[in-house]
């Protein structure tokens, strides 16, 4: 027979086979895994095995590798979809801040970034959101967030943006949402805030000894813990309705100390009940090589990942689960356990999981009004800009970002981790376009991520988790 696409897992016990055409798993036992991955014989299987084999493919497993083309499958409608139905939009209203965090895109440690003085104007602001409108007509909710630099030095000029937005957008649900250090965060723009119905993402990386380490005031030498506090008490003591709307974002700097991190955002009294995302120091179009070399770092955070397994079967209560490795469980629920199992996963005309609908899930225009997909790419690659606020999309942009895969096409046909990639064209950028050898080199890690997805769903499926509970 052809060699089935098909992955192989090993748990402590048992293995198990991913067919990558069904996302189906099955556990088979050592001799069947040896014949179908080409290093065993027929003669080799009894009767049983031979039974396991043919039930397998009656439910469409085991064909060998379907896909004939990288084509994203909705190359073809993304047009009109940019056209009618966007619903958001973030506007960069400066490329300035106060602040000079050692990681930050801005902080000349990246390629292709640095803090600056441009600032948007109101004509850029007004043409960016008479954009939105023109090309919402589908949307009943809108979406619109205001990112830097830090924003709130262009306080004046979001007050006009949200003005504008009520009165261009009268019939529809608008929310608005803002990325900022605090440190701007007066009683005016807290009452304002909450007015409004802003949702806050606060950037804070722990305790003072940590977050001071990375994040200083643009002299570099004042640390900015105690007044991005401060200005949390605040929002605490006169606007309780914002503070419901706060979350934090912290960067996780493996030089830092994650207990330390993690017992902060857990028991720290006006700190532990507000949501946080935690992120790793980005490394796309950075000069220097991160490496992990904090040995009691990943035994602390290994741990931290086994208590939130133990939640997922009952075995401990969500409020021991650290906050800092819930999106980690949450990718095990939503991208393994809730995958789609089909005869028809796999279509011969397909494209890698991974890259999202570029101008539709995240579209962001920068402070000269040039649109990209989303707020994390490389503002200086030419390949990363989609179009502008004043000419519209450029559809052939658009859809090369959407068909980042074709770069790669025959590594991508092949690759068992094909439907839960995760890379898109931010990650497939070498600082001058999307290029082959920018996406190669990350594709073992992705591949690895996926496995281990993989085994920690099975050892749970086995353990009796249901996945039905919240994480």
């Amino acid at each position: 027979m052809d060699i089935p696409f098909v992955h192989f897992i090993e748990t402590h016990n048992d293995l198990y086979l991913f067919d990558v055409n069904t996302n189906m798993i099955s556990k088979v036992n050592e001799r069947i895994g040896k014949y179908l991955s080409g290093h065993g014989k027929k003669e080799d299987l009894n009767n049983e095995d031979l039974m396991v084999i043919e039930n397998m493919k009656s439910m469409g497993m085991l064909c060998p590798d379907q896909i004939e083309r990288i084509e994203h499958p909705m190359s073809d409608f993304i047009e009109d979809i940019l056209e009618n139905s966007m619903n958001r939009l973030t506007i960069q209203v400066t490329q300035n801040c106060n602040f000079r965090c050692e990681y930050c895109v801005y902080s000349g440690s990246y390629y292709n970034r640095v803090h600056n003085n441009k600032r948007m104007g109101w004509d850029t602001a007004k043409a960016a959101l008479d954009f939105l409108e023109q090309h919402s007509r589908n949307s009943s909710e809108i979406n619109v967030s205001f990112y830097g630099g830090e924003p709130l030095l262009e306080m004046d000029l979001i007050k006009r943006c949200v003005d504008y937005c009520r009165m261009i957008f009268k019939r529809k649900k608008v929310s608005f949402n803002l990325t900022t250090n605090a440190s701007l965060l007066s009683d005016e723009v807290i009452k304002y805030f909450e007015k409004e119905k802003f949702s806050v993402m606060v950037s804070l990386d722990g305790p003072q000894e940590v977050h001071d380490k990375n994040r200083t005031f643009a002299d570099g030498k004042r640390g900015t813990f105690n007044t991005v506090i401060e200005r949390i008490e605040r929002i605490r003591e006169i606007a309780p309705d914002l503070l419901a709307n706060v979350t934090f974002n912290a960067v996780l700097d493996d030089e830092n100390d994650f207990s330390l991190i993690n017992q902060y955002f857990s028991q720290e009294p006006i700190i532990k009940d507000i949501f946080v995302s935690a992120n790793y120091v980005n490394e796309t179009n950075r000069k220097d090589k991160i490496v992990q070399t904090n040995q009691k770092n990943y035994i602390e955070i290994s741990n931290q990942r086994f208590i939130g397994l133990m939640y997922l079967m009952n075995r401990v209560s969500r409020d021991k689960v650290s906050k800092l490795v819930v999106r980690e469980l949450s990718d095990i629920k939503e991208t393994i356990s809730k995958r789609k199992v089909s005869k028809n996963v796999m279509q011969p005309i397909n494209h890698p999981a991974g890259p999202c609908l570029p101008g539709v899930q995240r579209p962001f225009v920068n402070a000269y009004g040039k649109l990209f997909p989303c707020e994390r790419v490389n503002e200086t690659c030419k390949d990363m800009c989609i179009g502008n606020i004043y000419d519209g999309f450029d559809i052939e942009a658009v859809k090369r970002f959407l068909n980042v895969g074709q770069v790669t096409e025959e590594n991508c046909k092949r690759c068992w981790a094909f439907n839960f990639c995760t890379q898109c064209g931010v990650t497939s950028d070498n600082g001058e376009k999307i290029a082959s050898e920018a996406r190669l080199e990350k594709c073992e890690r992705v591949r690895n991520h996926v496995d281990n997805l993989l085994k920690d769903y099975i050892v749970l499926k086995e353990c009796g988790c249901d996945f039905t509970q919240s994480i």
